[in-house]
Formats: C-alpha cells, sequence, structure tokens
C-alpha cells in the first residue's frame, strides 16, 4: 500500500531532527562535564591556597621570633626601648594587620621579683606592677616589654602569663623544646569588649654561652620568651582577599569541627539547608597545635564559575534541529533551494559548535588555554616524553606585585596588564609550547620537548626578564615581576598531578624569598622510578 505524500515527506525531517537533538544533547552534557571538571580545579586550587597562606603567616610570625630571639642572644642589656625600636623596624613596610603585638616576658623566680618591679620603675615604667600580685607564687612571667607602643598594648604591662594554664603550657612547652609552641584559644589582656579568639606564639629565649642540647639543660638556661599575639579575626582580615569568591571557610581549634571548636566562620549567616558543591576538611599543624580548615561553596561559587554555553547549546541545538528539519522538509518538497539552505546552516552549525568548543577550552581574557585544555595537553605531551624517554619541562609564572596595581588603578588596567603581559611570555616560547592561565595572575607554560634541564632554565630567564620591563598603560608606567617555578619530568614528577605540585611548590618558595626569581623543584623522583617500565594504558 502507497504511503501517502504527506507522511513520506516527514520521515526524513524527523529522523534528521531526532539526530541533530541528540547530537546537542551529547554536547551540552560534554560542556556540563567540563565544567564541572574546572569548578573541581578551581575548589582544589582554593583550598591549598587558603590553607598555604595561612601556614606563610604562621611562618612569618615564627621568623620574627627568631629574629626577636637573636636580639636578646647578641645582648645581655636590651632595653624597652631597644626593643621596640627592633620591633618597629622588623614590622616597617610589611602587610602584617593581623599582629597585635610582640612581646618579651622574663622567667622571674620568687627572689627575682622586687629587684625586677624596681628596675622597670626607676627605667621607663614608673607605674610598672605584677598583675595579679605575685603573693606565694614562684616563679612568674611578666609582659615586660611590648611593642608596637600603644594605650591599648601598655594595658598588658605587667600581666603575669602564668595565671594563663593554656599560656603556661605553651611557654612551657616552647622551653622544652627549643622550637615555636602556639597556644590554644586564649583572651588578650589588652582586649576589652573584642570577643575575638586570640592566639600567641611562643619562642623560648636562653642566656648567651649557656648548652642547650637537652630539655634539662634548655629549663636551666631559661631566660624567658619572645612571643607574638594576634587575634584570628585580624589575621584573616588581612588574608581574606586571596581566597576565591565564592568560598566559604570555618577554622577550628584542633582537629575537632564542632561548634565550641570553632573560633572563624568567614560567612556566618550561611545556612547548612543545601550541600555545597564541593566540600573538604584540611588540616594545618603547627609546633604543639594543629587548626581544622573545614573550606565549602557557596551558591556564589557556581554564579562565579557560570558559563553560557551550556544555555548556548542547548537552545541553540534545540532551534537548530527545529530549523534543520524544517529544512529537510523543503529539501523533500523543492530540493534546489532547500539543498543550498542546508549547506548554510550546516556552516552555521559547524561555526557554532568551533565557537563553543574554543569557549569551553580558553581564558575568556586572554585567549589562552585554560584549565582543562592545559590538563589535556600536559597529559599528552608526559604519554609522549615517557614513550620516547625524552625530557619535559613544565613552569608555574605567578607575577608579583600584580594584586597591588589591580587595587591601585582598578580592574580593566589590570585585565590589560595580564593581556599584554601574556603576549610577551608567548613571543618566548616555541611554537611548539603551550603558555595557559590558571585563573587570577598564575600561568604555567609546557614545554614538550627538552634537551635538558638548562633549556627550561634560559625560558624562565627570558619570561623573567621580559616582565621585568615596564608596561605602559593607560598613561601609567606599570612594573612587575614574576616568581617562576620549574618542574622537570621525569625528574620531578611521573605523572601530571605531581609535577604540577612540584613547580607550584617551586614557585612559592622563589615568592617567599621575596620573588623576581626562578627556582627549581626541590624533591626529585628516585632513580629507580624513572626507570621503571611505564604502567599499561587503560580505557
Amino acid at each position: 500500500m502507497k504511503r501517502p505524500a504527506l507522511v513520506t515527506n516527514l520521515l526524513l525531517p524527523t529522523a534528521v531532527g531526532l539526530f541533530s537533538l541528540a547530537l546537542t544533547g551529547w554536547l551540552w552534557q560534554h560542556e556540563r562535564e567540563t565544567l564541572d571538571a574546572s569548578r573541581r580545579a578551581d575548589f582544589d586550587f582554593s583550598v591549598r591556597q587558603a590553607a598555604g597562606r595561612i601556614e606563610q603567616r604562621i611562618a612569618t610570625y615564627e621568623q620574627m621570633l627568631r629574629a626577636a630571639r637573636g636580639l636578646f642572644n647578641a645582648s645581655d642589656d636590651v632595653s624597652a626601648s631597644d626593643f621596640r625600636r627592633f620591633v618597629d623596624d622588623l614590622i616597617a613596610g610589611t602587610e602584617l594587620s593581623g599582629l597585635q603585638a610582640m612581646i618579651f616576658t622574663p622567667y622571674l623566680a620568687g627572689h627575682q621579683i622586687a629587684s625586677h618591679v624596681a628596675i622597670r620603675r626607676r627605667t621607663d615604667s614608673p607605674g610598672y606592677t605584677i598583675e595579679p600580685p605575685p603573693g606565694g607564687r614562684d616563679p612568674v612571667a611578666p609582659v615586660t616589654y611590648i611593642a608596637p607602643d600603644s594605650p591599648i598594648n601598655r594595658r598588658a604591662l605587667g600581666h603575669d602569663l602564668f595565671t594563663s594554664p593554656p599560656r603556661r603550657e605553651a611557654m612551657l612547652q616552647a622551653r622544652d623544646s627549643g622550637t615555636v609552641a602556639i597556644s590554644p584559644k586564649i583572651h588578650l589582656k589588652m582586649d576589652q569588649a573584642v570577643t575575638s579568639p586570640a592566639f600567641a606564639i611562643y619562642l623560648a629565649v636562653y642566656e648567651p654561652g649557656r648548652p642547650t642540647d637537652s630539655v634539662a639543660n634548655r629549663q636551666a638556661a631559661l631566660r624567658g620568651w619572645v612571643h607574638i599575639a594576634f587575634r584570628i579575626h585580624d589575621l584573616m582580615a588581612s588574608l581574606y582577599g586571596e581566597i576565591a569568591p565564592g568560598v566559604a571557610l570555618r577554622i577550628y581549634d584542633g582537629t575537632r569541627t564542632d561548634s565550641d571548636s570553632l573560633m572563624f566562620d568567614s560567612d556566618p549567616d550561611a545556612t547548612d539547608a543545601a550541600p555545597p558543591r564541593f566540600a573538604t576538611t584540611e588540616y594545618i599543624s603547627f609546633p604543639q597545635h594543629t587548626w581544622a580548615l573545614r573550606i565549602r561553596t557557596t551558591p556564589a561559587f557556581d554564579q562565579h564559575h557560570s558559563r553560557r554555553s551550556a544555555r548556548i547549546i542547548a537552545i541553540g541545538g534545540g532551534l537548530g534541529s527545529l530549523l534543520l528539519a524544517l529544512f529537510t522538509w523543503q529539501l523533500t518538497t523543492g530540493r534546489s533551494r532547500a539543498h543550498a539552505r542546508a549547506q548554510v546552516m550546516t556552516c552555521e552549525l559547524r561555526a557554532s559548535e568551533e565557537r563553543m568548543r574554543h569557549m569551553a577550552q580558553h581564558d575568556p581574557l586572554t585567549q589562552l588555554p585554560n584549565r582543562a585544555l592545559f590538563s589535556d595537553r600536559l597529559q599528552a605531551a608526559l604519554a609522549r616524553a615517557r614513550r620516547d624517554r625524552q625530557l619535559a619541562g613544565l613552569m608555574f609564572v605567578d607575577l608579583d606585585r600584580f594584586k597591588t596595581i589591580n587595587d591601585l588603578f582598578g580592574h580593566a588596567v589590570g585585565d590589560r596588564l595580564l593581556v599584554a603581559a601574556s603576549a610577551r611570555m608567548r613571543e618566548c616560547l616555541r611554537e611548539s609550547d603551550t603558555l595557559a592561565r590558571l585563573g587570577g595572575d598564575e600561568f604555567v607554560v609546557l614545554l614538550p620537548h627538552i634537551d635538558s634541564p638548562a633549556d627550561a632554565e634560559l625560558v624562565a630567564e627570558r619570561i623573567r626578564a621580559t616582565l621585568v620591563q615596564p608596561f605602559g598603560l593607560d598613561g601609567h608606567e606599570l612594573h612587575i615581576s614574576a616568581s617562576v617555578g620549574i618542574g622537570i619530568y621525569p625528574d620531578h614528577g611521573l605523572d601530571d598531578t605531581a609535577l604540577m605540585k612540584s613547580a607550584d611548590d617551586a614557585m612559592y618558595r622563589a615568592k617567599d624569598v621575596g620573588g623576581n626569581r626562578l627556582n627549581f623543584a626541590s624533591h626529585p623522583v628516585p632513580a629507580q622510578s624513572r626507570c621503571a617500565p611505564p604502567a599499561p594504558l587503560t580505557s
């Protein structure tokens, strides 16, 4: 039986429309998976960044304490003015807004208390007294020197820290270990209405020339302590500009993550009714103490990392499928006209797919490869290097002082500076090399074929040298530099994750010593691991 003409004419358009919808669905799903992978990578980087910034700040405090101990080791007679002048010079020009005070506290036995009070009253503190009065307590540890000098900080002068069990425990740990010790949550003497949790980091000072090679000798040689007091909210306020938007951070004192241990919450008004897209707990171990960092995403994270490409695919693909079916129907009824229109539609669809693919794989500001595309190229390069037994290089490049320029001149100038800097870096590379932007002012460079680590060092030096040249933007002469971390396959990592971590760590070590330098990864892979046969590929 012959089919009606209408049914026959609709078969091909219907089939074409369904196929196009299936293709659109596949592209839409692929874009969502790519976006989720990019979000996951950005979240993991934010976790490492948040923990790293806190660890760096505490390490900075430790270095300051060691410098202060060196002051007392160099002289038996350090006055209050000497101490204040030393601390003022130490923190001049630094961004340590979280630091409340640096303090020297002597260790006094009962027979030393009266002469200590008399000397302090005779020198620079006429009203000095030890609070609370010593009475029958022996020994005592009163706050004697404090800097910076301010009316608020002077409230702590004479306060006996041994009356606080958490402080005393941390001070004795610092004395016996010879290293720094951080206290649990405390309340600062200079605080009245402030309820923010505070902490102190202690480092023991010993009598010069006395042996300190054992616990007993360190106890016998104890002279006192230098310590830094800081509030956790002030510390985080000075660092929070470094944490990615849409990421909420809670810090707990100790390893428990309950309300009693909570000491900082960057988003206290948030509710836990809806589970976050990503969440993890990181632990920061300090000498004698541990903090737990609970890091989670907020709805702003999805908004900040959203792309319209998936919606474009869905809407454009759906409409394209309808139009394609319509044109196919016209083809069955008017071949010449429909054939021409179908060709035009096919070209437009391919161009749209190419644009969407480009959007999914490139940074919208610099048009450099993004994290997802760079990861694919890195894995492919390492596979070739493993197969051909060749070297490959990976570099992390972080722009020094970019945040300062961004704050002074605005994000528009900062964006143009990123574009100009990426253009300069690309001129230092070969066609086969890859320059990608991971986010912010951080870039990565892949050198898939090098003969020796010296080749990677030469490229890194070119990049550093070209970026230190001034940039002229909007009538401003802007100056930046770069901290470069270099990892070599297979010496510093046998896979993409290990190699990126090695290069990232090397870059942070370059920044820690002042920036504007390059640094190789410091943890080589053992020789027997590099020589092992490659693992078989799995699907």
